[in-house]
């Protein structure tokens, strides 16, 4: 019984070891959600009105040949698949990894290739033995212009290069901070539904704006995404953290009520054995 009271006591200080962890990974998480949501919510507004104008633009052309606008000769496809480079954090890898496993099984007469953002993601395509055209890892979710900005010229050298004539986005969309949407979209070539009903009287010309606009675009588009994706990661995490810590609390209140009873256990046993000796004795 002595044996087993130590054991428990060391199960509940390793419980409460624990539950300080994971409380404090919770609110460092929660710390990084609230800065990416703000920088995302912020982000949002002008990334829309950056792509309306673009939409307007491409809708004053009869005709465009532009690099970007059309098909790539290449018949190879570049996915590029946005994951966590840890986990702890729920199933947000699981659920932009299912995407992509589907994006690959939609795709299978064509050959992919691909680009990582995040150990998971590495592991994951180098699993399947997918070719890979570039790694970003050990970003952390931490979100920076210029990783962004990294990843859209990688996306768009492949493309410009004919080493892909369409490249796609598997990331995980934040609608809110419970609810995530792993997505695969389309970047490359560019596709927005010409505004028709408009019309614009550009100066010098639509197809020198255009051509000015699609870079600023790619960008934007790919630090949206970069934002979304982060924002969905920290916020899976705050949550895994916080129901593990909810789970340790559970398990320790469970793990003091058997240490008190071992305890009280043991008291009453000695109690017993003082008062057959003391009977023993009189006897």
């Amino acid at each position: 019984m002595i044996q087993s009271l130590r054991q428990i006591r060391r199960r509940i200080r390793s419980v409460e070891s624990t539950q300080k962890l994971t409380r404090a990974m919770e609110m460092i998480s929660m710390a990084k959600l609230r800065s990416t949501q703000n920088r995302l919510n912020i982000f949002k507004n002008y990334f829309y009105a950056l792509e309306g104008i673009l939409g307007n633009s491409i809708g004053c052309l009869s005709g465009s040949d532009h690099q970007f606008l059309t098909h790539g000769k290449s018949k190879k496809i570049c996915l590029c698949v946005i994951a966590a480079d840890t986990g702890l954090c729920g199933v947000y890898n699981n659920g932009v990894l299912k995407a992509a496993e589907d994006f690959l099984s939609r795709h299978k007469k064509e050959e992919v290739t691909a680009v990582c953002v995040g150990k998971k993601a590495l592991q994951f395509m180098e699993k399947r033995a997918i070719p890979i055209e570039g790694s970003f890892v050990s970003l952390n979710g931490r979100y920076s212009h210029a990783a962004a900005d990294s990843i859209a010229q990688a996306l768009v050298k492949i493309f410009s290069s004919g080493r892909a004539g369409k490249v796609y986005a598997a990331y995980t969309f934040f609608e809110s901070g419970a609810r995530h949407k792993p997505a695969v979209e389309k970047i490359l070539n560019i596709e927005l539904p010409r505004h028709k009903k408009n019309i614009f009287f550009v100066e010098p010309s639509a197809s020198e704006l255009i051509d000015a606009f699609i870079p600023v675009y790619i960008a934007a588009r790919l630090r949206f995404i970069l934002l979304n994706a982060f924002a969905c990661e920290h916020s899976a995490r705050a949550i895994a953290m916080g129901e593990a810590t909810d789970n340790a609390e559970e398990l320790l209140e469970g793990l003091v009520l058997m240490r008190n009873k071992v305890r009280q256990a043991n008291i009453t046993r000695e109690i017993i054995e003082v008062i057959s000796s003391s009977e023993a004795l009189k006897g």
